[in-house]
């Protein structure tokens, strides 16, 4: 009995002194920091499922408006929320060597859409599937006007943009990675099964964020029934595929990642698979919320709509600047996290990074912050102007990222999005209706901010205005 007591105490002082250090980690480092709590962290707000993490750390860095650090305590991990953008700068490129891995740590898990997803994957295997995705995004053609319209015709009154614009990309994806053939529509239904917002679907996308360990030891997966007879034949006939072979990816993979590991070998119907969702989840999904916030804001703004309507086909210059500035107020990533895998000084600078600590760039706090950008919420294209962006710091807009881990498809995204806009924007005035909401309704789903409400707008055909 007395040994049972002692084990007991032993274990309630050790409790203590852990969350003793947690208490003390900030504060001895004289970081301003949100208070953990006994067992939860400072991480609560996500455990209890009261706020989401972007809610909660575009609060934290308007909190403290003179710090360029706060910290955090997430799952009894130290957390450092950047905010100078200098440093954000060596974070992400200037020193990536200390800072490579996102530290999610989902490359493991079972589930085919994630273990050999570029977005997931960590070291040897990153540098292999990032060079293996560079080729072939360039061998693989983006031709888009042909379908384009036929996909818009036949639109006239109030549209659900989201249903819309999914019928557009779907046939544009399918173009891109099977080249017009049958997919069985594999598209159609990888992208309903990551729109899904059922309590399971939110429940599996909270464990990926909160307990990742938890996700991988019982085996979830993003989407049922992954690698299924249909699914490989459709695979089989795909464009991807041949690319695939062309490039010699999975041999790569297979030679070169693991060695002396017992990992078992993957297919090249694995990579497929993990490839396309990687084009579905990270590619369709934010381009598909994207152009809906930019259609919600040419709406609302009529005269910037009348502006890009009238410029001449070749004359992209104000389009993209649109686009940025969807992309600044409407960013679909409000974080991007690393993990410090050696310890680290911050040049010019008191602050020491320690090995395993998490850094949070806050990309959507920085996009509204008005020491970057004048009136922030209003939708201005006219400050991405080279006269009035001279003076913004570079990495004051992150909505790809940034360093060697940008994103890998910002060009393909950028080309659709221009291409399908102004598509549109050449047969149809759009105007706001009564079931449209006055700001756009935004979560956080699988690591991205999604649009989680019908938005409806009214499109009417020029030629009958």
């Amino acid at each position: 009995m007395v040994f049972y007591l002692q084990v007991i105490h032993i274990t309630l002082e050790t409790k203590v002194c852990i969350i003793g250090l947690e208490n003390s980690y900030w504060y001895i480092r004289h970081v301003p920091y949100k208070t953990p709590i006994p067992f939860f962290g400072s991480d609560y707000h996500r455990v209890l499922n009261l706020k989401s993490q972007s809610e909660e750390v575009n609060q934290l860095y308007f909190k403290y408006p003179n710090e360029n650090f706060v910290g955090t305590i997430k799952s009894r991990i130290p957390e450092l929320i950047v905010k100078d953008p200098d440093v954000i700068k060596k974070l992400l490129s200037t020193d990536f060597a200390n800072f490579h891995c996102r530290g999610i740590e989902l490359d493991k898990s079972g589930d085919v859409c994630i273990r050999n997803n570029l977005f997931y994957a960590e070291g040897e295997k990153w540098t292999l599937l990032r060079e293996g995705l560079e080729s072939l995004l360039n061998n693989m053609d983006c031709e888009l006007e042909v379908r384009l319209h036929d996909c818009l015709s036949g639109i006239n009154g109030d549209v659900n943009v989201q249903q819309f614009l999914s019928e557009v990309l779907d046939v544009l994806f399918k173009d891109f990675l099977f080249e017009g053939k049958d997919d069985g529509l594999l598209i159609t239904n990888i992208r309903k099964s990551v729109q899904k917002r059922s309590y399971m679907e939110k429940f599996k996308s909270y464990l990926k964020e909160i307990f990742p360990s938890l996700y991988v030891l019982f085996r979830l997966v993003t989407i049922p029934e992954q690698l299924t007879a249909s699914t490989n034949e459709a695979l089989s006939r795909s464009k991807l595929l041949m690319q695939i072979r062309k490039i010699g990816l999975t041999e790569q993979i297979n030679a070169n990642y693991g060695k002396g590991d017992n990992l078992r070998k993957v297919s090249e119907m694995e990579i497929a698979y993990s490839t396309i969702c990687l084009f579905i989840t990270k590619g369709y999904i934010p381009c598909l919320n994207l152009i809906t916030s930019l259609l919600f804001e040419l709406a609302r703004n009529p005269q910037t709509q009348e502006t890009l309507r009238n410029c001449p086909i070749s004359d992209v210059d104000y389009l993209d600047l649109s686009i940025k500035e969807a992309l600044r107020l409407h960013c679909p990533y409000s974080t991007i996290t690393r993990k410090c895998v050696k310890s680290y000084q911050i040049p010019d600078n008191d602050m020491i990074i320690d090995k395993k600590i998490t850094v949070t760039v806050p990309i959507e706090a920085i996009h509204k912050d008005p020491q970057h950008y004048e009136e922030p919420h209003v939708f201005n294209p006219d400050r991405f102007l080279e006269i009035n962006d001279v003076s913004r710091h570079p990495f004051a807009f992150l909505p790809f990222g940034a360093g060697p881990r940008k994103c890998i498809g910002e060009h393909l995204a950028m080309t659709i999005i221009r291409k399908v806009t102004m598509a549109i924007l050449k047969k149809y005035k759009i105007k706001v209706t009564e079931k449209t909401p006055p700001q756009l309704p935004v979560t956080d789903h699988n690591f991205m901010k999604i649009i989680k409400s019908e938005i409806w707008l009214k499109f009417t055909p020029l030629q009958s205005t």
